[in-house]
């Protein structure tokens, strides 16, 4: 039988427990509210597009399909897709703040592994090592995962590595050779020792992975094949392993050991008995993917406590398939518009566009590149029936009845014939059957159900959705039999997952963040118009709606229906009329009409009217500013597991608002806050962690809630990692991370993030030297006001790099900065002294240099000091030449700096210093009448004064251009 193969070394002894800096701490969950919340949190990564090693076609397949079934079975998933170092490390991060005490732990992951040493390492998709050192820095430890989990005080981890390749440095192709020589040669490899680090990387590891410890949790680990067997990619779009895994995951009440016998079972037959399985636990306690519960809340995540979630979008392959399924049969041009910018890589995207253009649309005009981003390399993937499209499908059309949760009951076929009685062999686990006077009918019991009677599924609140079966008998005369089976596809509907808000009481999934909406508000808008049109009477549509047209800015739209809803009595609506009446939002502002929405929201247990009403006392609008009666609105939305409440108490404590500044515990309400998922809490602690305020400089912590939002896509949380990365801040320098963070934030459009970028590509990086790039960025930046890109963009033009030589336009762009940096007034002097490519204008020059002097910038006090000495702008006068170069050097102790100075003054006489003594001495008011140059008992007495006053040691008699700084530095 011949395969494509993943070969496993026999392994070696178990290792010991690594000790890991990323460990997570022991922070304070303040509400009690989030103690009692389910918490079942997953982290799947699937590698393929692999940019200098082999690719591997099923991977991503593999992980896609991982993350929907676990996402069915109620856990929140942080799913990575061709994963480089950084985007791995940040969703681990992203992971391990959702940990706690109680959670139920889960990390996926397939791709290239290799084992270095005794230890396994897990390959992103950017690794191009030119070395086993390099290798191991690029990779990441795959028992790093397993200690965080370990050390989160999460009752159950469960790991699975379908990760067990062969070395992919072992076969290396040339082409994949060249492009690790390349990248070498350019940082400053010779060709020998490339050659001699890639011979070494073949011979590292021979394929598999080693043992892995588990820690003092209890904890299953599990991988695709055993030590020194054969583990194989599979024939179709998943690897056997995976495909056992898909195939028994999702059957109710099957206990996590039998669901692992099951699996060891398929890939031993569907290899014919060449792969097996090889699973080692600590478990004690039993573990169901799909418990039989009574309240399907408890069995997911984000659905028990309001806000208590990341509020992403789900899984890839479920944001597709029910965005697809909304809209496929839509004759709206503007949805498969909307489906194209918001699934770029969807599985509908060709079929997306021959609907658009069906309808008088131009896909072309949707996607548009900018072209001053680079691309980030990758190499096609060979995935042959890898796309997910056949099997989205297929799940489409094979279902027999399709039934969305929230929009009330559905008939379940014909209605009964005749009477009978019927036997329930196996009731539904996500909703409930009934008969036609409501009564539900329960597994293992016996009804009677008379003539035309109509059977009706409604599915409970609570669950992601999934497959669920209902199963019966009917009993006819004489003892026969005739079986009745329902195969049901429950879903949640695209407007709930793409605008379902988390604080809604009413919602029914875990719902989507303010900032994941803010960037898909016209995808939003697009399936709420189709689920309002469906399902008329559903309000939550109406007020999920209110909330697409809101983000969206169309405020008309959204008050509209924001009223529909708040008419039908629809509380969480209450909050969102109430706050377009505090903002005038279409309305007439109007205070106390919005207290009044807030107060009755708020009684109805909406937690988002609690920090409404904290907002209103806060900032005193229509009610007197009371800090105390806002800080207590906040604890009760707090206590109820509101994040944007604990968020604000972090900053009363931080800024001493109403209570006493207290920092630590501002730290310890952020930390809360944040580990629930709330973004501005995980930025500022970031921002605290690395700036030191208030607390201890931390730049590990400062990097890992940097990477804790960087995991959810905010736009300035990646620019601001990027930074770290580039600068060395909690983690080892890498430059070329910190490239493809800033490439995905500018791809979000964050404004620094064109900068950033700009500024690499401008270093003269030997992997990044691209002037004519970095310009193109710097313009995006200037358009964006962001500070700093007028004056490096004014460089480039001044020095004619990537660009066309343009000293006028340099300078005013540096003119334009000098406003707020003191550096590029000095720039702004120097382009309006420059005679190349323009006229220079000395008394432009001198008053920009003069500017960027007093600002602090001691090349400009050298500046001045030449253009007086040759009297160029100003007048020509050696002694305010000689005050100026004493400025520069009282501004800066800069070697080079100082040794020009020093050169420059070394022509001038004592008598000169005297008068520049005296000069400053008299703009200090300690000495009158003229500056003659001789040094007399006056002189003396007021450098005496000058110097006294301040502390200092009296100067002696023998004035120096270090005296005559000290006395520049008094002004």
């Amino acid at each position: 039988m011949q395969r494509p193969m993943r070969f496993l070394l026999k392994t070696t002894s178990a290792i010991s427990v690594a000790v890991v800096l990323l460990c997570a701490p022991s922070y304070a969950q303040t509400p009690d509210a989030l103690a009692n919340s389910t918490s079942r949190v997953a982290l799947v990564i699937g590698n393929s597009a692999y940019r200098s090693v082999a690719p591997l076609p099923n991977p991503v397949n593999d992980a896609e399909l991982v993350a929907e079934k676990l996402w069915e079975a109620g856990f929140e998933v942080i799913e990575t897709i061709d994963g480089d170092r950084e985007k791995m490390l940040a969703d681990l991060a992203t992971f391990r703040s959702r940990l706690r005490e109680g959670s139920e732990a889960l990390f996926y992951y397939a791709g290239h592994g290799v084992q270095v040493g005794g230890r396994n390492y897990l390959l992103p998709v950017s690794v191009a090592p030119q070395s086993v050192e390099e290798l191991i820095d690029q990779s990441i430890d795959a028992q790093l995962f397993v200690d965080i989990m370990s050390n989160s005080g999460a009752k159950l981890n469960i790991v699975l590595l379908d990760a067990c390749r062969n070395n992919p440095f072992g076969e290396i192709t040339d082409e994949e050779a060249e492009t690790i020589v390349s990248r070498a040669i350019s940082l400053g490899a010779s060709q020998e020792e490339v050659s001699r680090g890639l011979e070494q990387l073949s011979q590292s590891s021979r394929g598999g992975l080693a043992e892995m410890t588990a820690g003092d949790a209890e904890t299953v680990i599990s991988f695709a094949t055993a030590p020194g067997s054969v583990a194989y990619d599979g024939e179709g779009k998943h690897s056997p392993y995976t495909q056992a895994i898909s195939d028994n995951i999702s059957e109710p009440g099957l206990e996590i050991i039998d669901l692992f016998r099951r699996i060891r079972g398929h890939v031993r037959e569907t290899t014919e008995g060449e792969q097996i399985t090889w699973t080692t636990s600590t478990l004690e306690s039993r573990f169901y993917f799909m418990p039989l519960v009574d309240d399907l809340r408890s069995a997911t995540t984000g659905m028990s406590i309001a806000s208590d979630t990341l509020g992403g979008l789900p899984p890839r392959r479920i944001i597709d398939r029910t965005f697809w399924r909304s809209i496929r049969d839509s004759d709206r041009a503007e949805a498969f518009a909307s489906y194209i910018r918001t699934m770029p890589t969807g599985a509908f995207l060709e079929d997306a566009k021959e609907r658009l253009s069906e309808l008088g649309g131009n896909p072309d005009d949707i996607l548009v590149s900018d072209t001053s981003l680079p691309e980030i390399a990758s190499r096609p993937v060979d995935a042959g029936n890898g796309s997910a499209r056949s099997e989205i499908v297929a799940a489409l059309d094979n279902a027999q009845l399709t039934v969305p949760i929230g929009v009330g009951e559905k008939p379940l076929g014909s209605k009964n014939g005749e009477n009978g009685w019927i036997y329930v062999e196996s009731a539904s686990r996500l909703g409930v059957v009934t008969e036609g006077s409501g009564k539900p009918l329960h597994g293992g019991t016996v009804h009677w159900l008379p003539e035309d009677n109509q059977l009706s599924y409604t599915p409970q609140v609570g669950s992601n959705g999934g497959r669920d079966k209902f199963r019966s008998i009917a009993l006819r005369d004489e003892g026969d039999t005739d079986p009745i089976e329902a195969q049901l596809d429950v879903y949640v509907d695209a407007c709930d997952i793409l605008a379902g808000n988390p604080y809604d009481s009413q919602r029914v999934t875990a719902g989507t963040r303010q900032f994941i909406i803010d960037r898909n508000f016209d995808a939003a808008i697009e399936v709420c118009e189709i689920a309002v049109a469906n399902y008329p009477d559903v309000v939550r549509f109406w007020a999920q709606l209110a909330r697409a047209y809101r983000s969206a800015g169309d405020y008309d739209q959204a008050i509209e229906w924001q009223q529909k809803a708040v008419d039908a009595d629809y509380a969480s609506a209450m909050v969102y009329l109430g706050q377009m009446h505090l903002d005038a939002q279409a309305v007439p502002r109007d205070y106390p009409r919005a207290k009044a929405l807030f107060e009755i929201a708020a009684d109805r247990g909406e937690t988002a009217a609690y920090t409404a009403l904290a907002w209103i006392y806060r900032a005193g609008v229509g009610v007197a500013q009371d800090y105390t009666q806002a800080l207590d609105y906040y604890r009760q939305g707090a206590d109820l597991g509101n994040d944007w409440a604990m968020t604000n108490i972090a900053e009363f404590y931080q800024k001493g608002l109403g209570v006493e500044k207290d920092v630590n515990e501002a730290v310890t309400w952020y930390t809360a806050a944040a580990k629930s998922g709330e973004l501005t809490a995980q930025t500022r602690l970031a921002r605290m962690y690395q700036t030191g305020d208030g607390i201890p400089q931390n730049f590990e912590e400062a990097r890992f809630w940097f990477e804790t939002a960087a995991g959810r896509g905010v736009p300035n949380a990646l620019t601001r990692l990027g930074i770290m990365y580039e600068n060395g801040q909690g983690i080892d320098k890498d430059v070329e991370a910190a490239v493809r963070l800033f490439v995905r934030a500018a791809r979000e459009n964050d404004p620094e993030a064109f900068y950033r970028l700009g500024r690499v590509y401008a270093s003269r990086h030997p992997l990044f030297d691209d002037p004519g790039r970095a310009a193109a960025l710097f313009e995006r930046a200037v358009t964006e006001k962001v500070y700093g890109a007028e004056r490096d963009l004014g460089r480039l033009l001044f020095e004619g790099r990537g660009v066309s030589k343009d000293v006028s336009r340099a300078r005013d762009l540096f003119v334009a900065a000098a406003d707020k940096n003191p550096w590029a007034a000095r720039d702004a002097g120097r382009a309006w002294a420059s005679s190349d490519g323009a006229e220079p204008d000395f008394e432009e020059a001198a008053r920009w240099f003069r500017v960027a002097a007093e600002g602090g910038v001691p090349w400009a006090a050298l500046d001045m000091a030449r253009l007086s000495e040759a009297g160029r702008g100003v007048p020509e006068d050696r002694l305010a030449a000689l005050i100026w170069y004493a400025t520069a050097t009282g501004l800066s102790d800069d070697a080079n700096l100082v040794d020009s100075v020093n050169k420059s003054t070394a022509s001038y006489t004592r008598n000169e210093f005297v008068a520049a003594a005296q000069t400053l001495l008299i703009r200090l008011g300690v000495l009158t009448g003229a500056a003659d140059g001789q040094f007399g008992p006056a002189t003396r007495q007021g450098l005496n004064d000058a110097f006294s006053s301040r502390g200092l040691a009296a100067p002696g008699d023998d004035i120096t251009l270090d005296i005559l700084s000290r006395l520049t530095q008094m002004q």
